[in-house]
């Protein structure tokens, strides 16, 4: 009896994979073209504002400030035309983590030099759907103790609320 390795029929059936999966592994690696990633930088302390509308500070939050850092950039093409198609990013600050001081800010470290910003979510306060959009994301280079501001747009969207989390204490809309 011969082995299954030395088998003619399954050194045909192995080489067919191979063919088969040349052509499927050429089409995976040319729909990602590219991935940028962010270099990283030194232990840098720095510090996070967070405020709204006007500049107003969001005081001893604890749940809705947050704050990312964007870590690389897969770019991916389409016949024709290119798109973004993952782009990955660290959390520096999650509301809860630390409390803010009465001007909205909190220190971080950061070990990247990629943008800051967050992603818009949106929150029921009060019975009323909000959405909290901090906009374009601030891109460095960054200094030890700057301040990078996170100012969030909230606008009030209509979404269903059957429940309603906390109001935050800075909290003015009506």
């Amino acid at each position: 009896m011969q082995k299954p390795a030395s088998n003619p029929i399954f050194s045909v059936l192995r080489r067919g994979l191979r063919l088969l999966a040349w052509p499927l592994l050429a089409l995976i690696s040319a729909a990602c073209t590219s991935t940028e990633r962010h270099p990283i930088s030194a232990p840098m302390q720095v510090t996070l504002r967070f405020t709204y509308d006007d500049g107003k500070p969001m005081r001893h939050d604890d749940y809705l400030a947050n704050a990312r850092q964007q870590t690389y950039i897969k770019r991916c093409s389409k016949i024709g035309s290119t798109s973004v198609c993952d782009i990955g990013s660290d959390v520096l600050f999650m509301g809860g983590d630390a409390p803010l001081d009465a001007n909205g800010e909190v220190r971080v470290t950061l070990h990247s030099t990629g943008p800051i910003g967050s992603n818009p979510t949106s929150h029921c306060i009060k019975g009323k759907g909000y959405v909290f959009d901090s906009g374009d994301w601030k891109r460095g280079p960054f200094s030890p103790g700057q301040v990078i501001e996170i100012r969030y747009r909230i606008s009030e969207v209509d979404m269903a609320c059957p429940w309603s989390s906390g109001t935050p204490p800075w909290w003015d809309k009506s």
